[in-house]
């Protein structure tokens, strides 16, 4: 299964937060299940650092690097034909 990660679901994996199920856990370290972090999270986490509303303990780009490193998590960018593709999800 290929996994997407939302900013929320990268913190809280990065930090082993409470807040990330237990199920979660096992499907993150399965290693047949791609993680991915798209482009989107890393914007939102440069803004909020850069906002103060969101301490690191180094630069978002030193962090979000090693933590991908760290947990065998792949960028992915999204590109407007990938964008154009939310107006299918379901609300």
């Amino acid at each position: 299964m290929k996994i997407l990660l939302d900013t929320c679901a990268f913190l809280w994996l990065t930090s082993d937060a409470p807040e990330l199920s237990k199920q979660a856990k096992i499907l993150f370290q399965d290693t047949n299940n791609p993680v991915y972090l798209s482009s989107v999270s890393v914007w939102e986490i440069v803004v909020k650092n850069k906002l103060g509303k969101l301490p690191l303990p180094t630069t978002p780009e030193l962090f979000i690097n090693e933590q991908c490193e760290k947990h065998f998590i792949e960028n992915i960018t999204l590109d407007n034909k990938a964008i154009f593709h939310l107006s299918d999800l379901p609300s």
